[in-house]
Parts: C-alpha cells; sequence; structure tokens
C-alpha cells in the first residue's frame, strides 16, 4: 500500500537518508523518530515536500498522482491539530460525514472512541485525550486504505490509549495499512506491527522475535552471525550460569559525566535499552549504565527482576497492574514516581503469571 524507495532529503538540521519502507495492506509499522523528522517524512508522503532522492508509492501509483485524486482514502492525525472549538463533537463528525459523503455512520465511529457521551460538549471544553480521539475518529469517516498517525498515545490516559490501540488493531483487521510516528520508543512498542526507529543515520528495524545481540557483539563475534551460532553462545553462557555460585550483587553503576553512582537494586524501577545502551530508571529519572541488558538481566534476575520484553527488564516490586491493549499489546503498570507503562511481550506473559503464582 504504502512504498518507500531511495528516500533522500535534508531541511535544515534534519536528514531522512536514503530509507526504504513498504507497509502492506492490513500491516502497521511503528517508527520512533523526533518530531521534525516526523513531520519531513509524513510532509513528503503527502507531496507537500519534494525529495532530493527516491520515490513514494501509494496503493501502486506515485504518491502526488494518488493525493491528486483526494484524501478519502488517506487518513491523516497530526500531534498537533486545529479543531472548531465553537461547536459540538456530535456537530464537528456530522460536518465532516457530510462533506465527506461518508458510508460510515457517524455516530457508530463516536461509540467506538468514547465520544457519543460528550456528543453535545463544545470541543474547546474537552480534555487532550478527548480531542486526540475526536480527530482520529473524524479520520476513520473516511474509507481508509492508508492511516499515518502522529503520536497515537503520547501523554494519553489509560483509558485512551485502549481505545485508540483497539481502533488501529480494528483497521488492520479490515485490511488498512498504519503508519504510527512517536518520540517515545516504548510508545512505538504498544502499537506494534514493525518497530522501526529512524535518524539522520537511515531508518532500522527492531525485531520483536529476536532478542539483542549486544554481549555477542562486544565479544568479538560478528553481528551477522548465524541463528545455530548464536544458539551455541547462548547454551555455553547458560552454563556457564549454572557453574557460577549465586551471589547476590549489592551496587548496579551508572555514569553522569565523569562520575560513577552507584545504586542498591531496590532502588531501581525499571531498566530500558535503547540503541544498545541501558538506562535506569530510578524515581523518575534516568541515569546511563554501563552493563547491556544480558548482563544486567544475569545479575537482577535472583533479585525479583524480569525480562518483560527484549528491551526492558523491570523490578517486580514496582509492578501494580497488567494491561491488555489489544489480542497482541500488553503492557505493565509500575507504582513508581511516573507510574510508568512498560511493554510486555506476549510471549513472556505465561512466565509472568507462573513467577508471581497469578
Amino acid at each position: 500500500m504504502l512504498q518507500i524507495k531511495g528516500l533522500y532529503k535534508m531541511q535544515r538540521n534534519n536528514k531522512i537518508n536514503n530509507i526504504d519502507l513498504s507497509i502492506h495492506t492490513g500491516n502497521i509499522a511503528s517508527i520512533e523518530c523526533s518530531r521534525e523528522i516526523s513531520d519531513m517524512l509524513i510532509n513528503l508522503i503527502l507531496g507537500k515536500e519534494v525529495p532530493t532522492k527516491g520515490e513514494i508509492f501509494i496503493d501502486g501509483q506515485q504518491n502526488i498522482e494518488f493525493i491528486k485524486k483526494g484524501l478519502k482514502n488517506v487518513g491523516i492525525v497530526f500531534a498537533v491539530e486545529g479543531l472548531y472549538e465553537r461547536i459540538t463533537v456530535e456537530e464537528y463528525l456530522k460536518f465532516y460525514s457530510e462533506l465527506l459523503n461518508s458510508s460510515s455512520n457517524y455516530k457508530d465511529i463516536m461509540m467506538k472512541l468514547g465520544l457519543l457521551d460528550i456528543g453535545n460538549l463544545k470541543i474547546s471544553s474537552l480534555s487532550y485525550s478527548q480531542k486526540r480521539r475526536l480527530s482520529f475518529a473524524r479520520e476513520r469517516l473516511k474509507e481508509l486504505k492508508l492511516l499515518i498517525f502522529q503520536e497515537p498515545i503520547l501523554n494519553m490516559d489509560k483509558d485512551g490509549s485502549r481505545m485508540i490501540l483497539e481502533n488501529i488493531e480494528e483497521l488492520r483487521g479490515k485490511g488498512v495499512a498504519i503508519l504510527n510516528t512517536s518520540v517515545s520508543f516504548k510508545d512505538t512498542i504498544l502499537l506494534g506491527g514493525h518497530i522501526y526507529t529512524l535518524d539522520e543515520n537511515g531508518i532500522e528495524l527492531y525485531e520483536d522475535n529476536k532478542e539483542e545481540f549486544q554481549n555477542v557483539a562486544e565479544s568479538g563475534i560478528k553481528e551477522e552471525i548465524s541463528t545455530r551460532e548464536i544458539k551455541q553462545v547462548e547454551e555455553l553462557e547458560a552454563e556457564e550460569l549454572e557453574e557460577t555460585p549465586m551471589y547476590k550483587i549489592e551496587k548496579i553503576p551508572a555514569k553522569i559525566d565523569d562520575r560513577i553512582l552507584l545504586f542498591n537494586p531496590i532502588e531501581i524501577d525499571y531498566i530500558e535499552s535503547e540503541k544498545g545502551t541501558s538506562h535506569l530508571n530510578v524515581r523518575g529519572e534516568k541515569f546511563t549504565c554501563t552493563l547491556t541488558l544480558n548482563e544486567l538481566e544475569n545479575r537482577l534476575i535472583h533479585l525479583g527482576f524480569f525480562r518483560c520484553h527484549r528491551s526492558y527488564l523491570v523490578n517486580l516490586q514496582r509492578v501494580r497492574e497488567m494491561i491488555t491493549w489489544t489480542r497482541n499489546s500488553y503492557s505493565l503498570i509500575l507504582d513508581d514516581k511516573n507510574k510508568s507503562t512498560i511493554p510486555l511481550s506476549k510471549g513472556r506473559i505465561d512466565e509472568l503469571r507462573r513467577i508471581l503464582n497469578i
């Protein structure tokens, strides 16, 4: 449905660097990137910017030709939108329904996005979460083939996030190709599909079904190591762990400038890995750790920490709630300073339930 080939564009200090991306019918791509790069990418897709190099196709046609026919089949929800603040929610959606000659019942869409009971409220009185759902509802009035969504769940409340995720999953099931962008890596994981990071160096795929091989690379083994060789390395590591006496690590190191801080494990709420760097989350603040996530897991697994996702290690004492967003999207709510939400891989749920005896 959406195909990007060799796309290059330099704009001020932002660069899209020779990227290739394909999103097929009924598939989701969730990209972590800066807001500026997201804006540039979307403007290129919509033909508002001309690429220096590369091509973009929508439904097999050059994007410019496709967009000329109108946006009835393309939904766009920007991170910041101007809404008609003086009219009510229902008046707004009824207006767009008539404007688009929509075949969808706008009240059905209001119900799916939790807007039916606030239909008589003026848009100016809505919360941030309600306005985001209203913008999404407007785009759902279209006969969508492609949906582009900036920051679908960033800073959303729990109920709002759930409704957004459920509606995205429904559209995917109907064959809509979906492109999500977010500044939050955690959000891209919850949004699902193929997860990417996009920066000035290009676009990189994060595969959910693969573990990070940081410790393998650090041992001098090539990153292109085969699956069979990786398995052999993991088996050797497991044997070494079995032979190593269990002992309690009292301190975990973190680095700030030229200083080394030492944290007691019970102080750590959770640990996340991004682009090969581990970050300790302590009392609402992040600290860069000199150890890989695999090394931290080996040291902390006997102290109540659990690998809930390939990029996350959580202190189970901080877990307050486990949430099912959709049949493929789960997360843990922590009882920490920020009431953090972190991803939970579908494949780790049974193990977590066994550990917690639930």
